[in-house]
């Protein structure tokens, strides 16, 4: 999500409609927070060391509320159930109208409290699935936005190697859950040829101990680079790794994978599950990647082999046209228009 947030603070605050924004984030004590990312941002930490976590969530609203009263905000955004929760006590207790937008980053069905979205007055919806997902809860179509996230376009193209299939997986490591890189692993299992499979990340040790015993008991290890953290991944991509012919994403869910649309913007081709929600917004079938059934893993085996066996891929070009909608300009106006009740 910091990745999200970046981009929205870019493009908002440095616009000439000059929006001023300001992070504000509930903090437990024993929290040991990483404000890394945010670097010379305008933001705000509450804290509370109330135990009873009904009474901490007031808490946090009520000094929320008087934050509102000294800022004075046109808009709340929400970045999830918990937070539209609190935003809406501080409303109250603030005893003025500001607007306040939920804006979910992945599905809703793996939601805690998804009711308390419904304590927001709009939804800003990062994908379609997102929105039928509200729609199903009983909001008014005319307070959703589909907005989806913003893409920065590249200049870059990160190219194909002639003699070698390079895959790419780039992101958190799970063996199960939301990643799902198990599934990744059997479908390499399964194909033959000249490839190998790159990893760009990092997560528990556990999880990735687990899956370094699983591809040496697919005898596959020899052909999985791992690569570990890096602060600037596609730097280190082009840097270190310099070819790829496929970036492979096998989530079990999502809100709005940006892996896959920053792999896009290069001019990667990708394969992803097709798991609620966003990577079938994203992806166009045969110009810019294609979508599996979420567990099969067999038709993931086929779809990496015929690429293998020389499947003909779009050009780079073609591909990074295939997201001009979620590049960054149509995203500000869109989001402009939302916030100016002018849509």
């Amino acid at each position: 999500m910091e990745t999200v947030f970046n981009n929205f603070y870019r493009l908002m605050s440095s616009s000439k409609d000059g929006y001023e924004i300001l992070f504000i984030f509930f903090e437990d004590k024993f929290k040991n927070p990483d404000d890394q990312w945010l670097g010379n941002k305008n933001y705000i930490r509450i804290k509370s060391n109330i135990k009873n976590t009904k009474l901490r969530r007031l808490h946090f609203a009520y000094k929320f509320s008087r934050l509102i009263l000294q800022y004075k905000p046109d808009h709340i955004i929400s970045y999830d159930s918990l937070t539209c929760y609190i935003s809406s006590w501080a409303r109250r207790f603030s005893l003025r109208s500001t607007n306040i937008f939920s804006w979910c980053h992945f599905t809703l069905h793996n939601t805690y409290k998804a009711e308390y979205i419904l304590l927001a007055d709009k939804h800003l919806a990062i994908s379609s699935g997102i929105t039928t997902q509200l729609r199903n809860m009983g909001v008014n179509p005319d307070n959703i936005y589909t907005i989806y996230n913003p893409v920065t376009p590249r200049y870059e193209i990160i190219s194909r190697s002639d003699d070698n299939v390079s895959f790419l997986y780039l992101g958190r490591i799970t063996f199960n859950g939301q990643k799902n890189l198990k599934e990744l692993f059997l479908s390499l299992s399964g194909i033959s040829g000249n490839w190998s499979l790159h990893i760009v990340g990092s997560g528990e040790d556990q999880e990735i101990n687990r899956l370094k015993e699983l591809v040496i008991l697919l005898k596959i290890e020899n052909r999985i680079k791992w690569h570990g953290w890096q602060q600037n991944p596609w730097a280190y991509v082009q840097g270190n790794i310099k070819n790829v012919t496929c970036l492979l994403l096998t989530s079990s869910y999502e809100g709005f994978p940006m892996v896959l649309c920053e792999s896009i913007s290069y001019g990667i081709y990708v394969i992803s599950s097709n798991c609620k929600t966003g990577p079938s917004d994203i992806i166009k079938n045969g110009i810019n990647g294609e979508l599996y059934p979420l567990n099969d893993i067999d038709e993931l085996s086929n779809k990496l082999q015929l690429i293998i066996d020389g499947k003909q891929l779009p050009a780079h070009s073609l591909i990074k046209k295939s997201i001009y909608e979620y590049y960054d300009d149509i995203y500000y106006k869109k989001v402009k228009k939302i916030l100016n009740n002018e849509q």
